[in-house]
């Protein structure tokens, strides 16, 4: 069973301000004990909660905050439930090994992120086409701040079927030939990957795709942020897609991570991919 682990409400006081004890800090604020968990695995946090009663108060990494994990169960599939799938191996680094799902509770200031028209594209995209049924998906990567480019970072361009990816350059500048047919006039979503925790993604429209320049702050695609609070676990039931097909948990759980590319997505992103999706929001697995 996939499980996510969350800090609803990021307490306000002071990790520094608390008092220090062998496992972490004492908070005089609310009378309690704060473990550091900052340098615990998945299964040692796991392994706390539920000695715990599934609830304790502690300190972790932003990226360790709504993480998804399962603990190790042997599950059996038979041929006719992996509908022509080829047998997957492996399982619990599945969803450890998916660091980056950002907290929706998390006690700092949001960076600024501007998406502005990139007005000097190297060359006529029309002609770089391979045919006239490719669609140019372009533009620019900045730091807002220093106005320099961002060079090679993977950019993907997201659908519910298939994935198309490259990094951008020395400049900055990224461009995807897609099929027409796998571009809508609305629900595009765009994908930057900057190592994982600071991931970005982006709904865009069909005009919006073209020789657009997004700029970020240094602080948001860099700066690990720890998070100190109440810290729970519930169980997580996302939808899960294979190369455009609805599967299972436990078939996610034999999955053989080394052989896909895994990303999840909620909220309205998640919507804009496949409509279909639950409140925990849209796993995309995709054969490499």
């Amino acid at each position: 069973m996939m499980k996510i682990i969350q800090i609803e409400n990021p307490c306000k006081e002071k990790w520094d301000n608390m008092q220090n004890i062998p496992d972490g800090k004492f908070c005089d604020l609310c009378s309690k004990t704060v473990l550091d968990l900052t340098q615990k695995s998945d299964q040692e946090i796991l392994r706390i909660l539920d000695e715990s009663n599934g609830e304790i108060c502690g300190r972790i990494l932003r990226h360790q905050s709504n993480r998804h994990f399962s603990p190790p169960e042997k599950v059996v599939i038979s041929k006719e439930k992996r509908n022509g799938y080829s047998q997957l191996v492996a399982g619990l680094t599945i969803a450890a090994s998916l660091a980056g799902i950002q907290t929706q509770a998390v006690n700092f200031e949001k960076p600024l992120i501007q998406i502005s028209e990139n007005q000097n594209s190297e060359r006529d995209l029309d002609k770089e086409k391979m045919s006239d049924n490719d669609f140019i998906i372009s533009g620019k990567l900045t730091n807002s701040e220093t106005k320099k480019p961002l060079p090679n970072i993977e950019v993907t361009f997201i659908t519910k079927e298939k994935i198309f990816k490259v990094k951008t350059n020395q400049n900055g500048i990224y461009k995807i030939t897609v099929p027409d047919f796998y571009i809508r006039k609305t629900n595009n979503v765009l994908h930057f990957d900057f190592g994982g925790y600071n991931d970005k993604e982006f709904v865009l429209t069909k005009e919006e795709l073209k020789n657009k320049e997004f700029s970020f702050e240094s602080s948001e695609i860099d700066e690990m942020v720890v998070l100190t609070g109440g810290i729970s676990s519930r169980k997580f039931e996302p939808t899960i897609l294979l190369d455009g097909h609805e599967i299972e948990e436990e078939e996610l759980y034999k999955l053989g991570v080394n052989n896909f590319k895994i990303f999840h997505f909620s909220g309205k992103t998640a919507k804009a991919i496949y409509n279909e999706v639950s409140k925990d929001g849209l796993y995309l697995v995709f054969s490499k």
